[in-house]
């Protein structure tokens, strides 16, 4: 197997030039990386092998340099999930030691990092599979014994905290992001993600690879949540900002999405201005000196149009990522108003459905005169000539459920797995082979409603295989329901529920 050279482990760092430090922790990578390598041969490539030991160094020289990382994910665990790493027992969590070596933090990293492999072929690990037990203690026993002789990445901590981060630092702070979205390893598919992006943004239309990479790079970096709290990277730094008192800016920041914006005005500092795709109106003052004040020599007020994002970083707002200046058009305005529509349809929507179903979020029906009778009658529903009307499965059934945020969904697919008094076409047996998909795979069920339907007890016989048997398998399930479904979706209650 070949080595992993310090120029890899340089692309992770903030910083350009090596030292001896850095040359020690390409020293631990090498270590992990053998262990790896034995513990599951051909199994993977080389590259996935070196990629997953320099993340597992990079959580290492976290604890050792006490970057906070680390420290922000258990506490966070905690709050939602009520442990500090998932899957940890309570026996285990009275024989953890914050701030240093676990075995629990191994056995968890290396579950994430292996299914981050194999989610991309759509497959599931069982986090209590025994390879992540006694590989886990491995990694323990060796790094124990470095966690005694390792140095503090001075360099890395200075970079980070050195100095206080002050109103002005908003460019120093972005710069800290963009490390550590796509260099930490809380963030292990960020780099791939962006790659693919791009790639498939090229190949399907004639733009300028440049600046669409930079697009790109900027929507992900402040919108992406493929992490391991699906939050996104600003929110990330919010929590770390937390730990440290000299980045204490950092928990105070807020991002208003791409979008539309009105130009209002001006003075000497400052544009105004006003959001047109929220539902409501917020004006923003923007310093110019964060804009290319060159494209906006011919605005208007009340008729220039800005699409961007924006940053709010020590009390005001900074534009950041691309920027377009465009008249504020009259299909522009129509199509604002149908964005505005379509919000308040799904509300109606929802205060209908529920109100049609006595504040049921679910509706089980056996034929296609029940969904007509529902939506047509009960609901009074108007718009029939916009619905096509599902073929319904005599022998699965189908479910109405609605969602506030996204409007009725048609639930075809493995009805039987859901437990219900309501449920005629429940069939325990099926529900044991496939209802942990509604927690698994996001291609089921939209997130909001996976949740609905866990919260009310409507998948009672998920679980994972396990050599310990069935039983146990859904028993693991029923504890870390939470902590799996937001996992595999990338999503979280906090955030989109």
């Amino acid at each position: 197997m070949k080595k992993i050279y310090v120029q890899e482990w340089m692309s992770f760092q903030p910083y350009g030039r090596q030292d001896e430090i850095d040359a020690y922790y390409v020293k631990v990578a090498n270590g992990l990386a053998d262990f790896l390598k034995t513990a599951v041969g051909e199994r993977y490539s080389e590259h996935s092998l070196h990629g997953i030991a320099i993340y597992l160094t990079l959580w290492f020289q976290d604890l050792i340099t006490q970057t906070g990382i680390w420290e922000a994910f258990t506490s966070e665990c905690r709050k939602r999930y009520g442990q500090l790493v998932p899957f940890m027992t309570p026996e285990e969590e009275k024989e953890y030691y914050p701030g240093e070596v676990n075995p629990e933090d191994l056995r968890f990293l290396l579950w994430h990092y292996f299914q981050s492999l194999e989610k991309q072929a759509g497959g599931v690990l069982n986090s209590e599979n025994p390879v992540f037990e006694d590989l886990a203690y491995q990694l323990y026993d060796y790094l124990s014994d470095e966690y005694e002789v390792a140095p503090e990445n001075t360099r890395l901590h200075d970079m980070l905290y050195g100095e206080p981060f002050g109103e002005n630092d908003y460019m120093r702070y972005r710069s800290i992001l963009e490390w550590f979205h796509f260099c930490s390893y809380v963030g292990f598919e960020n780099r791939s993600e962006y790659h693919h992006v791009v790639e498939t943004a090229v190949r399907m239309g004639d733009v300028n690879p440049s600046l669409l990479s930079y697009d790109v790079k900027q929507n992900i970096l402040f919108e992406g949540r493929k992490n391991l709290l699906s939050l996104t990277s600003v929110e990330w730094m919010a929590l770390i900002g937390k730990i440290h008192p000299e980045a204490a800016q950092w928990a105070e920041v807020k991002v208003a999405p791409q979008g539309m914006y009105l130009y209002e005005g001006e003075d000497e500092t400052s544009l105004f201005v006003k959001d047109l795709s929220g539902e409501e109106e917020v004006q923003l003052s923007v310093r110019k000196d964060s804009v290319n004040m060159d494209s906006l020599k011919g605005r208007k007020e009340g008729m220039t149009v800005l699409q961007s994002r924006w940053v709010q970083y020590g009390g005001t707002w900074w534009q950041d990522g691309t920027l377009v200046v465009s008249d504020y058009e009259e299909k522009m305005k129509e199509e604002l108003a149908r964005q505005a529509a379509k919000r308040e349809d799904i509300r109606q929507t929802y205060d209908a459905f529920m109100k049609a179903s006595g504040g049921k979020q679910f509706v089980f029906c056996q034929s296609e005169e029940e969904v007509r009778d529902f939506l047509f009658q009960k609901m009074e529903y108007k718009e029939k000539e916009e619905i096509q009307m599902p073929k319904m499965d005599a022998q699965h059934g189908l479910v109405l459920m609605v969602s506030p945020h996204t409007g009725i969904h048609i639930q075809m697919r493995l009805c039987e797995c859901i437990s219900s008094p309501e449920n005629k076409f429940y069939d325990s047996k099926e529900a044991q082979k496939k209802a942990i998909l509604f927690l698994l795979n996001p291609e089921v069920i939209p997130y909001d409603l996976s949740c609905a339907l866990q919260d009310a007890g409507m998948l009672p016989d998920a679980g994972l295989n396990s050599l310990q048997g069935e039983e146990h398998g859904r028993e693991l399930v029923k504890k870390h329901a939470r902590f799996l479904t937001d996992y595999f979706f990338g999503k979280c209650r906090e955030k989109d529920c």
